[in-house]
């Protein structure tokens, strides 16, 4: 009897809103509890309804909703039974965000997969622009099915942000000028119209990612693309002879596919990055607001198609009316008013592509400009070692440069010996204003201390040397 008297004051001590069932988080306001549902999955939102009464409809008004498939809808049929259900019973508010993502329905689970893949993708993705919706993720988990067919064109005054997943899309799909305040398209492994534009004036930022595919091209008119700012190509295929932008402010492409060496005129170009891309090389031209830049030679980059980079033999490559090299300094010519350098090749690279790729380099270091803003340089042990007494022609153009960095980390016991190209640097270059050199390595071997003793006969005193093992 005494433990009831004392569980009866326990309760008795107990507050009204703890008897009730609330607890503090509850008291939060409304605009808190839809951030905490923010970062739940659809349905997992959807169960705290039985946490308390004021709890019961929060999910209802949510303005993020992250539809993900969770082990009781693995069937197609529940699948899209929830997500109908879902988007019905939620209020008529504005959306911020929407999220779906489906798993990879396998034959197995599926008899008859081609009827029942994602059939209402569609009508969730109009329903979401309904909603005034401002973050749009279609993102589908597909590997051994079709991807999403998407035909329609979208049309929304509130769409900022859209990424799509393994979704086929046409040139309606492609259309986004009805959607005036989108800025940020994301296109991932998705199949593409050929040949097809993308429509946009008010686009900023433009990802398209596509691996182990080889049927989606990229059109170089970015004319209608006019307010394009941040251009990323991954695992493309690249066949066009120009890539013109007068907009673009930031370039990255890695591991396309160059199918003819791409003219890339870009004059408002602040950033760029060519990283382990393959096919021809492609030929930059002035980018006179450059800043930074990151060139790195794949394993199978080659020179120009037309000619197999044979030198002297093709105007496209070679053609130089004037004689002075204006036309033949592919690389350097756009990259020369770079304040941050750095130019790589892979190391990997067996003989036949480095004579292949680096000779465009080579040529390029003999004719190269001068690099009047130049402050930080990094090369790694190819571009040194094949091309040594080239290279000072190069640091010969670098009048003001501080910080120059030798990545000699890969592969350098096979590079070309040096040590008679010694006294000739010491002649070509005199590194007045240079304040560091680090030498990043793997050991400090002889063929480090022979890059130590150049440095040393250029003007570089040992306390501005540092080596990294």
């Amino acid at each position: 009897m005494a433990t009831r008297r004392d569980g009866s004051r326990r309760r008795e001590g107990l507050t009204a809103e703890e008897n009730n069932g609330d607890d503090w988080l509850s008291t939060l306001p409304d605009e808190i509890l839809h951030n905490v549902l923010s970062f739940l999955p659809a349905h997992e939102a959807v169960w705290t309804c039985v946490l308390s009464r004021r709890w019961r409809n929060l999910w209802r008004s949510a303005p993020v909703l992250r539809i993900r498939v969770f082990q009781r809808l693995r069937n197609v049929e529940r699948f899209n039974k929830f997500v109908n259900n879902l988007l019905l019973l939620r209020d008529p508010v504005p959306l911020d965000e929407l999220e779906f993502q489906t798993c990879t329905y396998w034959p197995t689970m599926m008899p008859r997969p081609c009827i029942y893949q994602v059939k209402y993708a569609e009508l969730w993705i109009r329903h979401a622009l309904m909603c005034k919706v401002r973050v749009l993720r279609v993102l589908i988990q597909t590997e051994h099915l079709a991807p999403l067919e998407l035909s329609m064109p979208l049309v929304s005054k509130h769409l900022t942000t859209l990424q799509l997943r393994s979704v086929n899309l046409d040139n309606h799909a492609l259309d986004f000028s009805n959607c005036p305040v989108l800025e940020d398209l994301q296109m991932n492994f998705c199949t593409i119209s050929t040949p097809y534009n993308i429509f946009s004036q008010s686009l900023k930022r433009l990802c398209i990612t596509k691996r182990n595919r080889t049927e989606t091209n990229f059109i170089d008119d970015l004319s209608s693309l006019p307010a394009l700012e941040d251009l990323e190509l991954e695992s493309c295929k690249i066949s066009t002879d120009k890539m013109v932008s007068q907009s673009l402010k930031h370039l990255c492409v890695t591991k396309c596919n160059f199918e003819m060496s791409t003219h890339i005129s870009v004059p408002g170009l602040i950033s760029l990055r060519l990283g382990d891309n393959y096919g021809s090389i492609p030929l930059l031209e002035s980018m006179p607001l450059l800043v930074t830049a990151s060139v790195k030679f794949g394993t199978l980059s080659w020179g120009c198609r037309k000619c197999r980079y044979d030198p002297g033999t093709c105007v496209c490559c070679d053609g130089d009316p004037d004689g002075d090299g204006s036309v033949k300094c592919k690389f350097f010519r756009g990259l020369s008013n770079a304040a941050k350098l750095e130019l790589v090749a892979e190391a990997g690279m067996v003989e036949h592509y480095i004579v292949r790729s680096l000779c465009i380099l080579k040529q390029d270091l003999t004719w190269c400009p001068t690099f009047s803003k130049l402050k930080t340089l990094l090369l790694d042990g190819w571009v040194v070692g094949h091309n040594f007494r080239a290279l000072g022609c190069f640091l010969q153009q670098t009048p003001i440069l501080e910080k120059l960095t030798l990545q000699l980390c890969k592969g350098h016991e096979d590079m070309v010996e040096i040590e008679e190209s010694s006294s000739s640097m010491g002649q070509l270059v005199r590194f007045e204003n240079l304040e560091r050199v680090e030498v990043r390595c793997l050991r400090n071997d002889e063929w480090v201390q022979k890059v130590f003793q150049i440095l040393n006969t250029c003007g570089v005193s040992p306390d501005k040397i540092t080596i990294q093992v």
